[in-house]
């Protein structure tokens, strides 16, 4: 496979702390990659036991270059954060290398490093430093930014373009759940992100390579990521792409996949509508001690996948009877889900039942980052633009150039030092004092796609655009403004891009290319 992703040298903007350091601003927007001998580059020292702490301003995928001059060989630590408190700290080491021991000599331009990060820090251990240079390697994808969104709300035109670039650094090869940890690919993590890429990048490689990976080489006696419940969202990841692209090969490929997959779900359906669903049964993370709302949250993912099934089978012209049925008898079935806003938001958007008086029960807490996004598709509009300021927004707050893994509002609560502050005794810090399950501490992703969830209502919402045919042939044009003064924006189509713009008090203005037609 020929990859799209390109590599970029991204020179440090400041240095946040440093000892034992003779000039380490000359390392702040140094641009220099490769030394040579007799050359005029000034040099940063940093004796035993010195250190520099780098800053590249803005989460990054990839490593770091370092250029020495000439120097006996030295030993030094290296320690890659998405925060400060990561980078000063015990990185974790799953899945990605975040801090090594390592060799140096003279003359050299040693690369390495392959996770995300913001910040790098350099201890010397053994011996004397020169460096002519300490820059950020960072890799992404090429791709033409075609969507876009701006309005009267600086925080939330921020918010949405954190979103875009959060969504676009997981492009790497493939689509990544997080460019720090895992790397790796997960079928449930798909859909919110790909809801993201496709309105603003349109129908990108990566997301074929992606589903193709996930769809075709899993274990034949396994569900995807070994979580029941994922091949569901990858049912409706390719629902999607195909609304979006309109593209008939994406069902030539993947049509048996959707067929074999609908088949055995229909088959966990009882006849009096109870889901009898096998293995680990997984809805989001903050549901992972609620069982009975894990499962609740599982019936509506069931009914949204079997409905985005039941219009791929349109589309293949199969026989959709087995899966109407299927739909209502599971929806009459379906389990309360209590005060689970993750099943809840799910089982609302599938028609069980209106879950908006649970959604809006306390209403910044109780929300993941996973499932934000579509709780957000719930709510009333004016309460969702609120909730996207207050929770995307407090990530912000904290010094967020990316969206999380997970956030709580509550965390905010304790005065916390932010992702870009040095720890301070006795205070909590947002990274290293905070996360929950498995992502507890400086395990905890920085840079998570199934985060962009403000990115698709931000679309479907105020600039009001739901796709209802195939590559976006027919859509719905029904914006609201929110109470903003303006708002404007791009969508992308496979043939060009569709234009909005609102003015408080004016007629909306959509611009469509050829061939799309616009029901209001």
């Amino acid at each position: 496979m020929e990859s799209s992703v390109k590599q970029f040298f991204i020179p440090c903007c400041q240095v946040v702390a440093n000892e034992k350091c003779d000039i380490p601003s000359i390392l702040v927007n140094n641009s220099v990659i490769c030394n040579f001998t007799a050359s005029s580059f000034p040099v940063c020292t940093i004796e035993t036991g010195g250190f520099l702490l780098l800053d590249f301003g803005k989460e990054l995928s990839g490593g770091i270059r370092l250029v020495s001059g000439m120097m006996k060989p030295a030993t030094l630590r290296l320690r890659f954060g998405e925060s400060i408190a990561e980078a000063c700290g015990e990185p974790n080491m799953d899945h990605a290398i975040h801090d090594v021991v390592l060799p140096l000599n003279l003359l050299t331009c040693m690369d390495f490093g392959n996770t995300g990060f913001r910040y790098v820090r350099l201890d010397v251990l053994e011996g004397q430093v020169k460096l002519v240079n300490a820059i950020a390697i960072a890799s992404m994808q090429e791709l033409e930014q075609i969507g876009s969104f701006t309005s009267s709300d600086q925080r939330l035109n921020q918010i949405f373009d954190t979103a875009v670039y959060t969504a676009h650094l997981c492009i790497q090869e493939h689509i990544l759940d997080g460019v720090k940890r895992d790397r790796l690919l997960w079928g449930g993590d798909l859909h919110p992100i790909t809801s993201a890429i496709l309105p603003v990048f349109g129908s990108i490689d990566a997301l074929d390579v992606t589903l193709e990976q996930l769809c075709f080489n899993t274990k034949e006696e396994c569900f995807a990521n070994n979580h029941t419940s994922y091949p569901l969202w990858l049912i409706m990841t390719i629902h999607d792409w195909y609304m979006h692209s309109g593209d008939a090969s994406i069902l030539q490929k993947y049509g048996d996949y959707i067929t074999k997959n609908t088949q055995k779900y229909l088959a966990m359906v009882k006849e009096d509508g109870q889901l009898e669903m096998p293995g680990y049964l997984f809805l989001d993370w903050l549901s992972h001690d609620d069982t009975e709302g894990t499962l609740a949250g599982l019936y509506g993912l069931f009914i949204l996948a079997m409905k985005a099934a039941e219009n791929l089978y349109c589309a293949m012209h199969l026989d959709t009877m087995e899966l109407v049925e299927a739909q209502k008898r599971v929806a009459f079935k379906a389990p309360f889900p209590g005060r689970n806003k993750s099943a809840a938001a799910l089982q609302h958007l599938a028609g069980v039942a209106d879950r908006r008086d649970i959604l809006q029960a306390e209403p910044f807490s109780g929300i993941s980052t996973f499932i934000g996004g579509y709780i957000l598709q719930c709510l009333e509009p004016r309460a969702a633009l609120e909730l996207v300021k207050r929770y995307w927004g407090g990530m912000l707050d904290m010094g967020a150039t990316t969206f999380w893994e997970d956030f709580d509002l509550d965390w905010l609560k304790a005065n916390p030092t932010r992702i870009d502050e040095m720890p301070v005794p006795n205070r909590p810090n947002i990274h290293a004092d905070y996360g929950r399950f498995c992502y507890k501490g400086v395990r905890h992703s920085l840079c998570h796609g199934w985060s962009s969830g403000p990115i698709p209502w931000c679309i479907r919402t105020i600039l009001g655009i739901k796709v209802l045919e195939p590559g976006l042939k027919r859509i719905a044009f029904a914006p609201n403004l929110c109470g903003l003064e303006f708002a404007e924006g791009n969508i992308a189509t496979p043939v060009g891009k569709i234009t909005v713009k609102l003015r408080a008090g004016k007629e909306p203005e959509i611009c469509t290319p050829e061939g799309v037609t616009v029901e209001s």
